[in-house]
């Protein structure tokens, strides 16, 4: 049995050497953390700027520790892109020339479900429903690929629950204080005792 009882990994990407930097996710990589100690969470770990390797260590990692926990939370901050129906979580030394360089270059979100399933309960939040960044140079060899605006809704199995930060297709909004409004909403009603955890997403 693990340690610790719930166990977070936040993943905070933000300087991007290919693509637009991005604002937002170190701090709200921090507002998350708080937050997540405040509610109990007695093994959170963040970090930031992940290259691919850096993120598939850490995705290796945090399965080993979510191993036997009662909940296994991963946030993500950064850039993300929908193609062929796949998510994928982008690393900041992607440069992801050709549509065919997302398997070896990006990291699955299937692979992300797949780290955590040693825990009773696993929760997977994406704060990266943007613009495509790559889409201008990114040239297309796989015809029956589209490389998408958005995330594409998932079923995960099991006790599994993927949270978007907007709906399937759309870009998520960064907000004008310094945080998402999506990070700014979860790190208030995280904390909050007895709240279910389908009201906690759907309000």
């Amino acid at each position: 049995p693990a340690q610790a009882k719930r166990v977070a990994l936040i993943i905070a990407n933000a300087r991007y050497a290919n693509a637009p930097q991005l604002s937002n996710p170190p701090a709200d990589a921090k507002l998350i953390e708080a937050s997540l100690r405040q509610a109990g969470f007695d093994d959170v770990q963040t970090r930031t700027n992940l290259g691919k390797a850096a993120v598939e260590s850490e995705l290796r990692a945090f399965g080993n520790r979510a191993e036997g926990a009662e909940v296994a939370l991963l946030y993500y901050a950064g850039h993300g892109i929908e193609a062929g129906g796949q998510n994928y979580l982008i690393p900041v030394d992607a440069k992801l020339q050709r549509d065919r360089d997302l398997d070896i270059e990006a990291t699955r979100l299937d692979t992300v479900t797949q780290v955590v399933t040693g825990a009773k309960l696993r929760l997977i939040i994406l704060d990266a429903c943007r613009n495509n960044p790559f889409e201008a140079s990114m040239q297309r060899s796989i015809r029956t690929r589209a490389v998408s605006r958005g995330l594409a809704v998932i079923e995960p199995e099991g006790e599994t629950l993927v949270v978007y930060a907007a709906k399937a297709g759309s870009t998520a909004a960064d907000g004008d204080s310094g945080n998402s409004p999506f990070a700014t909403s979860l790190a208030r009603r995280l904390p909050q005792p007895g709240l279910e955890i389908g009201l906690l997403f759907r309000t």
